[in-house]
């Protein structure tokens, strides 16, 4: 899982709740390394960033079709690096309730994105 988005998800998750949000924004990680991000692995990354399943979720997709089809969906490069782990792409993806992609930030725009979840949420 990536640390960097994780931290970012982590400030997300607690102005959410400083706010009273929990409900009206949600927060989903994605892993896309089946391989090494296990059961095991998840749940100690679960425990590390301290998420509110109230607020941010965590899913994995086994089949490796439906990987490459959200990746593409999505806009997300995933390229092997030398040690095992990949590089990608980092951004926050802004999802509707019905999972329908509308907007890009650069994941460091913490403010713009919660206001932006807002603005689009009923």
């Amino acid at each position: 899982m990536c640390l960097p988005l994780g931290t970012v998800f982590q400030q997300l998750q607690q102005q959410i709740q400083a706010r009273g949000l929990t409900g009206r924004v949600g927060l989903l990680s994605i892993s896309f390394d089946p391989a090494h991000d296990t059961a095991d692995s998840l749940s100690a990354y679960r425990d590390r960033m301290r998420m509110d399943p109230r607020v941010w979720r965590l899913v994995t997709l086994s089949s490796a079709p439906d990987r490459r089809e959200l990746l593409d969906a999505f806009g997300i490069m995933v390229i092997p690096a030398p040690l095992g782990e990949f590089e990608h792409n980092a951004a926050l993806h802004l999802v509707t309730n019905a999972g329908l992609l509308f907007r890009i930030l650069d994941y460091d725009d913490v403010d713009l994105a919660l206001a932006t979840a807002l603005a689009a949420s009923p």
